[in-house]
Parts: structure tokens; C-alpha cells; sequence
């Protein structure tokens, strides 16, 4: 048990942070600008109010 908490814990935690750190940063490589809004659809055709209308 000591083993565990001594080289497994820290060793799953420092991988974690170094996961966190490389998919953050990975942001500033994408070409899209991920500071804008995401798009909003219309899921509704023809501007209809309820999806039951025919």
C-alpha cells in the first residue's frame, strides 16, 4: 500500500497535470477561433414555431 502511495499516486497525478497542460495548449493551434459563439441552427424548417406542425 505504501508503494502505492508513494510511486503510483504521484506518478497518476503528474501525468494528469501534463494531459491538462497539452490539451489547453493545443487550443492555440487549432485554426478555428474557438473565442466566438457557437453557431446557432434553425431546427425547425419554413421558421415553424412547434415541431408538430405538418
Amino acid at each position: 500500500m505504501q508503494f502505492i502511495r508513494q510511486q503510483i499516486v504521484p506518478l497518476v497525478t503528474i501525468l494528469i497535470a501534463i494531459f491538462a497542460l497539452v490539451a489547453t495548449s493545443a487550443r492555440s493551434f487549432i485554426k478555428a477561433d474557438l473565442a466566438q459563439p457557437a453557431p446557432i441552427e434553425n431546427i425547425y424548417s419554413d421558421n415553424a414555431t412547434t415541431p408538430n406542425q405538418p
